[in-house]
C-alpha cells in the first residue's frame, strides 16, 4: 500500500483522520509488532471490557464506535477558535489599510507575504475543523458472529465488508520519539490481504485513551475475540458490568459528551479537577462537533444481514440500559463548569485593561 498525492489530499484537505484507509496508509504498516491470535486469550487479560466503545450487544452482532471517538471535538474546537481570532485580526488589518489612499511599496510586499501565511493558516484550520465537524457523528463497526463478517463505516470508503477469518490483528505500539507524529501510540490494528498477498484494507480497530492505554485496547479486543470465537461469547459480552454508549440511531447526549470529555483527560477524579480547563475545552468541542454531524445509517443490506431475533434474551442497547446516575452526570458537569470558570478568570486578568 503505497501512499499517493491523493492520500495526502484526503488527509490534509478532506481531513480523513478517523477510521479510514488514508490514515493507515500514511502511518505505515508495522511488521515487527506482536500479532493477536483469534484462538488464544491475551495473557494478563482476564475478561473483555466495553471501555466506552460498545454501542449494542445481542446474539447476532456486537457494534462498536471507531477508535477515534474518544478524541472527537478537541481538534475542531482549537481550529475554530484560532480561525475566529485570525479572521478578526484580518478584519482589523483591512479596516486600517482602507484609511490610507497610498502606501509605500514595502507595505504591499508585506501584505502579499501575509496573504500567503494566512492561506496556509486557513488550510490548517480547515483541516482541524473538518477533522471532527460536518461528517458522521461516529463511524460504527459491527462484528457479526452469525455470518462471520465485519461491517465498518469508513470516512473515505463508505461501508466496508471484511471476513472475520481473513483479518490479521496485531498490536501497534510506538513511543513519542519513534512515532513520526511526535505522539506515542498504543492501538490494535488489522489488515486484510488479497489472494496475491497485497494488503487490501489496513485499519485501526481498537484504541483506548486513558490511563490503561494498550491494556484498555486489549480488553476491547478480548471482548470481540471471545464474542466471535467462543460459543458463549455473546453471553459473556451481555454480562459485562459496564454501560453501553447511547449512540444507536441518535446523536450523543449532552451529559454523555461531558462524561467522555472528562474521562479522556484522566481516570482519576483528582486529576480530572486539576485538568478541568482541558475538560471544558474537550467538552465544548465535542458538543459542537457532535451537533454539526449526521447520524450514520446502515444500508438496508447490512441491516438484513444483522437481523436480531425478537425473543433474543441477550440484547443490550440504549433502550434497555440503565440511565446515568446522579453522580455520573453531575461530576462531569462540575468539571466542565469549573474549567470554564477558570478560563473566564484567565481572560479577565489578561484583558481587564481593555474593558
Amino acid at each position: 500500500m503505497h501512499t499517493t498525492a491523493r492520500d495526502f489530499f484526503n488527509l490534509y484537505i478532506r481531513a480523513n483522520w478517523g477510521f479510514s484507509s488514508t490514515l493507515s496508509k500514511i502511518r505505515g504498516f508495522d511488521k515487527h509488532n506482536p500479532s493477536l491470535e483469534k484462538q488464544q486469550r491475551v495473557p494478563g487479560i482476564e475478561a473483555g471490557r466495553f471501555n466506552d466503545s460498545v454501542i449494542t450487544v445481542n446474539s447476532t452482532f456486537l457494534e462498536f464506535v471507531d477508535s477515534g471517538n474518544r478524541l472527537r471535538g478537541i481538534n475542531s474546537f482549537f481550529g475554530a477558535a484560532v480561525l475566529a481570532v485570525t479572521l478578526y485580526l484580518t478584519f482589523l488589518a483591512a479596516v486600517a489599510l482602507l484609511k490610507y489612499e497610498s502606501l509605500p511599496a514595502i507595505v504591499y510586499v508585506m501584505m502579499a507575504f501575509c496573504c500567503l501565511v494566512l492561506s496556509f493558516i486557513f488550510a490548517i484550520m480547515n483541516m482541524l475543523i473538518r477533522w471532527d465537524m460536518f461528517r458522521k457523528t461516529h463511524y460504527p463497526i459491527r462484528f457479526n458472529r452469525v455470518d462471520r463478517k465485519v461491517y465498518a463505516w469508513s470516512q473515505d470508503m463508505g461501508v466496508v465488508t471484511m471476513n472475520w477469518d481473513d483479518i490479521h490483528f496485531y498490536q501497534s505500539k510506538a513511543s513519542a520519539s519513534e512515532e513520526r507524529r511526535g505522539m506515542g501510540r498504543e492501538e490494535v490494528r488489522g489488515y486484510v490481504k488479497d489472494d496475491a498477498g497485497n494488503i487490501v484494507h489496513h485499519l485501526v480497530f481498537f484504541k483506548y485513551e486513558g490511563g490503561k492505554m494498550m491494556r484498555g485496547a486489549l480488553e476491547i479486543w478480548e471482548l470481540v475475540r471471545r464474542y466471535m470465537e467462543e460459543p458463549d461469547g455473546h453471553v459473556q459480552a451481555y454480562r459485562v458490568d459496564q454501560r453501553v454508549l447511547a449512540l444507536e440511531g441518535r446523536r450523543e447526549g449532552f451529559f454523555d459528551s461531558l462524561t467522555q470529555a472528562t474521562r479522556i483527560m484522566a481516570d482519576s477524579r483528582l486529576f480530572q479537577v486539576v485538568f478541568a480547563l482541558m475538560v471544558a475545552w474537550a467538552g465544548t468541542g465535542r458538543i459542537l462537533a457532535k451537533w454539526t454531524c449526521r447520524v450514520p445509517r446502515w444500508p438496508e443490506w447490512v441491516e438484513e444481514k444483522c437481523q436480531v431475533a425478537p425473543d433474543d434474551p441477550y440484547v443490550r442497547n440504549r433502550q434497555n440500559e440503565r440511565p446515568l446516575k446522579a453522580g455520573e452526570a453531575l461530576w462531569p458537569l462540575f468539571c466542565f463548569l469549573l474549567g470554564w470558570a477558570q478560563a473566564l478568570t484567565i481572560f479577565y486578568f489578561l484583558f481587564r485593561g481593555y474593558f
